[in-house]
């Protein structure tokens, strides 16, 4: 790599790790793409030689979450999938915050925000249907269920600055047990 190749891909990755803390302290919605270059300390045109906007700048940063749990191997998948979902929003809040508040911002009738839901919960709405198909009772169709658990968990992690570490298993607890609190 030459030098002004290294240079490029330090202004990228500059870009992005303020970014990212930009969407921590504000949010994404309140960052703006000459807040993110000044505290890359660049110029705005270096963001626009490697993103053309930020929405692009945010699908690179998606990339880096990868998939939570796709294949749980416990004893008990659901609540693999949850901790391991709750574990990933943790480790890239920033992210999984810019995610969120873009997702809300787009119009509803873009079905944007059901499109982002039903691709984050995908393992889980496989493990669902697996229930159901068992002959397991479930609350409703796997999907809708799965969507609402990604959204409870979207929202505490954009809620909760802190974990005590409950909220997995609280979440865990409702998704198997619902409002009833029962156990196994």
């Amino acid at each position: 790599m030459g030098r002004r190749d290294a240079l490029a891909s330090r202004t990228r990755t500059d870009l992005l790790a303020a970014a990212k803390r930009l969407f921590a302290e504000r949010g994404y919605l309140d960052t703006k793409i000459t807040d993110i270059a000044a505290a890359a300390g660049r110029a705005v045109g270096s963001f626009y030689t490697h993103f053309t906007d930020k929405e692009q700048l945010l699908a690179v940063l998606r990339g880096e979450l990868g998939e939570p749990a796709a294949r749980a191997a416990g004893d008990d998948p659901i609540g693999e999938y949850v901790t391991a979902c709750w574990t990933a929003l943790r480790t890239h809040r920033p992210t999984a915050i810019a995610l969120l508040q873009s997702a809300i911002a787009a119009a509803p009738a873009s079905g944007r925000f059901r499109t982002e839901l039903t691709s984050w919960t995908t393992p889980l709405r496989r493990q669902l249907e697996h229930r159901r198909d068992r002959g397991e009772p479930l609350p409703g169709d796997p999907e809708l269920v799965a969507a609402a658990v990604g959204a409870m968990l979207a929202g505490l992690n954009h809620a909760l600055p802190t974990d005590d570490g409950t909220v997995a298993d609280t979440v865990r607890n409702l998704v198997l047990h619902g409002l009833s609190g029962s156990g196994p």
